[in-house]
């Protein structure tokens, strides 16, 4: 195995890794989902602000509609960000982030969307088996119930995800960099909550002001530049295959920081997400 292609296997263990602690401080950080998400977001700017720098990397993307475009990318990430803290807090990280990982199948479905094509009967399945895997993850279906909320929200949040994906493929810019182009997309998502972050109570933000610089920096900047680095050496389908692994790093984390275990029933419906995922995945880098 070649040194680059070492290197690249560890980034993408350690952006999976880091990815999967995020999940945490949606139950650290004792403050509103959208507050959360906005100061993150400025903490990541900053962090992402210097690496660029310090890398030599330009911040021209190619003109004002493609800085407009990336903006409007960040907005759905926003929503995608908010919604995953949203359903965490409702329910538990298990649940969150086995929702939320569902994204690789409905991100095909709504490519087929885009693409005004029928999706092929395998992605079907793998629809079919996701299905079932969310379905696990509640025990009742009562809107009553936070933890059904939390099941829903991390469907919108994998949803919205999916669909910055599909939409961050389309987007033509002339700057190649990925730290580059997440930076002006955190711009989006700064400025959809800007409201509520600058306006929430400075008290309770100094409280959580470590929880929050960690967050933006450790748990949100660094797996990001881990993933960049990692995607230099290693094909986009093992990249993706790797981080799925955030799903039982942050089942562990969980378990083990919050005593938050998970059931049977939830570890079920977690495998069946994985294995839908991991398979749409390997589907679409064989098509890549």
């Amino acid at each position: 195995m070649l040194p680059d292609r070492k290197v690249g296997i560890l980034n993408a263990h350690l952006g999976a890794l880091l990815f999967g602690g995020t999940a945490l401080f949606a139950k650290w950080i004792h403050l509103a989902a959208d507050v959360i998400t906005f100061w993150r977001t400025v903490v990541a700017i900053l962090v992402l602000v210097i690496i660029c720098k310090l890398r030599g990397r330009s911040f021209i993307i190619g003109g004002r509609r493609a800085v407009l475009i990336q903006i409007g990318l960040g907005l759905v990430l926003g929503i995608h960000w908010f919604t995953y803290y949203y359903a965490i807090q409702l329910s538990t990280v298990a649940i969150g982030i086995t929702a939320l990982f569902s994204a690789p199948v409905i991100s095909v479905l709504i490519e087929s969307g885009l693409r005004r094509s029928l999706p092929d009967a395998i992605d079907l399945v793998l629809g079919g088996v996701v299905f079932i895997g969310i379905l696990c993850l509640t025990a009742d279906f009562s809107w009553d119930s936070d933890y059904s909320k939390g099941v829903a929200m991390g469907v919108v949040s994998a949803v919205f995800l999916a669909l910055r994906q599909n939409l961050h493929r389309r987007a033509k810019v002339t700057n190649p960099s990925g730290m580059v182009l997440l930076t002006y997309q955190l711009i989006g998502v700064g400025l959809l909550f800007a409201g509520p972050g600058l306006g929430a109570d400075r008290a309770d933000i100094a409280q959580n002001f470590i929880g929050l610089l960690l967050l933006g920096s450790l748990f949100t900047a660094i797996p990001h530049f881990c993933n960049v680095n990692a995607l230099r050496e290693l094909e986009a389908k093992s990249v993706l295959i790797i981080t799925s692994l955030m799903v039982p790093y942050g089942m562990i984390f969980s378990a083990v920081l919050l005593g938050e275990i998970p059931d049977g029933m939830t570890i079920i419906g977690s495998l069946l997400v994985m294995s839908a995922a991991t398979i749409e995945n390997l589907r679409v880098g064989k098509s890549g």
